[in-house]
């Protein structure tokens, strides 16, 4: 199992929290590694978070939930 986290280089140092925008794949979902999975929106600027394994998208975190950097946010299996 590998897990899918908020990339800690995409955030600014002082921002510590932010949120899905949303999923652009369905939990359960296949994906492949390197798949733009979903747009995240921190402090007014959207970012993009990609699969860094191939496998099935299992999705922990839904949309619009106020998570801290780091945070864990979905699973590929």
């Amino acid at each position: 199992m590998t897990d899918v986290r908020v990339p800690l280089d995409l955030w600014a140092e002082d921002d510590k929290t932010g949120s899905i925008v949303v999923w652009l794949y369905p939990d359960g979902a296949a994906v492949k590694e390197g798949d733009l999975i979903a747009e995240i929106l921190v402090e007014k600027t959207t970012l993009e978070l990609y699969a860094p394994a191939t496998g099935t998208l299992k999705i922990s975190v839904e949309p619009e939930v106020v998570i801290d950097k780091g945070q864990l946010v979905a699973t590929i299996v």
